[in-house]
C-alpha cells in the first residue's frame, strides 16, 4: 500500500515538472512588465547611436567645464577687488566713477559690445561698488566725437571761452553748483577710463588729440553746412511776416478766411464736392511736379567732422588747462570675428571663453585698483618685432613743452595695444572709398609726444598678482574675510 502512495506521488511530481517546462518563463523585469514598460535589454546603441552622443556628449561636456571655470575665474577677481566695497566714503564725498568708452565693432552693432560689457566687465566693477559713465557708439567716429566733446566742456569750464553756448556745459556746471551748495565733494583721487576693443582705443586715441589739440570751435565746413544755398528761397524775415494767400473778391471790404466761408446751397456744396474728388488726382501729380523742381538741400554728415587733422597736431599749441597727467586708461579685449568661414574659430572660442574671461577679468580688476604708470616710448629694435608696429603704427613729430622736435625713431606703447585684433575684422569694413577723408579704423594711429607722455595705464602691482594667485588655489579668501566666511 505504501509503494503504491510513494509511486502516485512520484508520478505527480513529474507530471507537475512536464508542465513548468512546458509552459514559457516569463522575460524581463516583473517590476517594468507590473509598471507596463516594455522589456530592456542591455546591449550596445548602434554605430550612428555611438557616434552621435559621443559627439555630442563631448560638446556638452566640454561647454559645462569652460562654464564652470569661466564664473571661477570671474569669482577670483571679484574678489581680489571686493574689499574696496567695504571701505568707508563720506556722506558728503561722490563715489570713484570711471568711463566706460563702448562701440558697435565692425560690421556689427552694437549689441554684442553690450554684452561683453554685462559679460565681463561689469561683474567686477558691481563687486567693487564702482560708479560709472558710459560713451557709446553706434557707428564711425562717434566715440571720438564723446572723447573730444567732453575734454572741449572740461575746458571751457577751466575758463576758455570761444562764445559757444554748450546746454550740456550749464547742465554740469548746474548740478556742480547744486552739490557744492550742500557740500558734496567730488572724487578727487584717480578716477580712470576703461576702453573696450581695439576699434574703440583707436577712437579714444584720436578723440584725445582732437579734444587738446583741436580748436574749440567748430571747423568751417561745419559752419558752411548749415547755410542756406543760393538757389533756395530764403527764409521770411521777422520784419515782414509771411502772409496767408488771400483769394481775390468782388467786394475788397468782404475777406474770406479759412475759418470763415460763405454758405453756399446744398446742391453746390455736393457738386463742388465731387469735382474736388476729381481734382485730387491733379494737384498731387502738381506737387509732386514741384517737388521735383526744388533743388537737393546740403545734408549734414551723420558723424561731426573733427576740428583739426593729425598733420596739425605739430603746430598747435597746448591749452593752458591741459594737467600734467591724464586720466589713467585700460585697454580691454573684445575679440570679435565674423563670417561663415571663419565657423571653427568661432566654435573654439565659444568653447574657450574661460581665457577670455580671465584676461578681460584681470584687465578690469587692474583698473578698479587704480595703480598706473606713464606709457613707454619703444626704441625701433623693439617696434621691429612687433610686426604690427610697422603696418599699423606711425608716430606723428611732435614739440615738446620746451617746443623741441620730437624723434620719429620709436613708437608709442599706445599704438601696439590690441593691435591683434585688426586681423579679425571683416573686410567689407576695410574698404576705402575715393574722397572719404579721415577713417580712424583704417589709418594708422598718430600720436603726439606731448599728449602720449601725459598719458597713464593701469597696470597690475606684483602684491596683487600674487594674492589673485592664493586665490585660485584656494589658500586664501577676499581681503577682509576669512576663508569660511566665503559664499559659494
Amino acid at each position: 500500500m505504501a509503494d503504491s502512495d510513494s509511486k502516485t506521488g512520484n508520478e505527480e511530481i513529474k507530471a507537475s515538472q512536464s508542465i513548468s517546462s512546458a509552459t514559457p518563463k516569463p522575460k524581463g523585469n516583473p517590476a517594468f512588465r507590473a509598471l507596463g514598460l516594455p522589456n530592456f535589454r542591455l546591449r550596445l546603441p548602434s554605430r550612428n547611436w555611438l557616434i552621435f552622443l559621443s559627439v555630442t556628449s563631448s560638446f556638452a561636456g566640454a561647454l559645462y567645464y569652460d562654464r564652470r571655470q569661466k564664473r571661477l575665474t570671474q569669482r577670483k577677481w571679484c574678489n581680489l577687488v571686493s574689499h574696496i566695497a567695504h571701505e568707508p566714503l563720506q556722506a558728503s564725498s561722490m563715489p570713484r566713477r570711471v568711463t566706460i568708452y563702448l562701440q558697435a565693432p565692425p560690421g556689427d552693432g552694437l549689441r554684442p559690445a553690450r554684452e561683453h560689457f554685462t559679460e565681463y566687465v561689469k561683474p567686477i566693477l558691481v563687486a567693487a561698488a564702482l560708479d560709472w559713465d558710459v560713451i557709446e557708439g553706434r557707428r564711425e567716429g562717434d566715440v571720438r566725437v564723446g572723447t573730444a566733446d567732453k575734454i572741449r566742456r572740461h575746458r571751457r569750464r577751466q575758463g576758455e571761452d570761444d562764445g559757444f553756448q554748450d546746454d550740456q556745459l550749464d547742465k554740469e556746471e548746474l548740478v556742480h553748483r547744486l552739490r557744492g551748495r550742500i557740500g558734496v565733494q567730488e572724487w578727487h583721487d584717480t578716477q580712470g577710463h576703461i576702453v573696450i576693443g581695439r576699434h574703440t582705443w583707436k577712437e579714444y586715441i584720436r578723440g584725445l588729440h582732437e579734444g587738446w589739440l583741436g580748436s574749440l570751435k567748430p571747423p568751417p565746413e561745419k559752419i558752411e553746412s548749415q547755410t542756406t544755398p543760393d538757389n533756395e528761397p530764403s527764409p521770411p524775415s521777422e520784419e515782414e511776416p509771411h502772409k496767408p494767400d488771400v483769394p481775390a473778391t468782388a467786394d475788397p471790404d468782404i475777406l474770406i478766411t479759412p475759418e470763415a466761408k460763405p454758405l453756399n446751397d446744398p446742391l453746390q456744396e455736393a457738386a463742388g464736392s465731387t469735382n474736388a474728388e476729381g481734382a485730387e488726382p491733379t494737384s498731387t501729380a502738381s506737387s509732386e511736379g514741384k517737388k521735383e523742381e526744388k533743388p537737393a538741400q546740403a545734408t549734414k554728415p551723420l558723424v561731426p567732422p573733427p576740428h583739426n587733422t593729425p598733420e596739425s597736431y605739430s603746430s598747435s599749441s597746448l591749452p593752458r588747462s591741459i594737467p600734467a597727467e591724464l586720466p589713467p586708461s585700460g585697454p580691454i579685449p573684445f575679440p570679435h570675428i565674423l563670417g561663415f568661414l571663419n565657423t571653427l574659430t568661432r566654435v573654439y572660442r565659444f568653447l574657450t571663453r574661460r581665457h577670455l574671461a580671465d584676461e578681460v577679468g584681470r584687465a578690469t580688476a587692474t583698473a578698479v585698483l587704480a595703480s598706473h604708470r606713464p606709457f613707454e616710448r619703444l626704441s625701433a629694435a623693439a617696434a621691429d618685432d612687433n610686426e604690427f608696429a610697422l603696418e599699423n603704427t606711425t608716430v606723428a613729430s611732435a614739440q615738446s613743452d620746451e617746443n623741441q622736435s620730437v624723434s620719429t625713431a620709436s613708437s608709442w606703447e599706445q599704438a601696439q595695444e590690441l593691435a591683434h585684433e585688426e586681423s579679425d575684422w571683416i573686410k567689407k569694413t576695410k574698404e576705402r572709398i575715393e574722397g572719404e577723408g579721415e577713417r580712424v579704423r583704417l589709418d594708422p594711429i598718430r600720436l603726439d609726444g606731448r599728449i602720449a607722455s601725459r598719458m597713464r595705464r593701469f597696470v597690475m602691482p606684483q602684491e596683487e598678482e600674487e594674492r589673485a594667485a592664493r586665490l585660485w588655489a584656494g589658500t586664501e579668501g577676499p581681503k577682509g574675510q576669512t576663508k569660511e566666511s566665503e559664499v559659494d
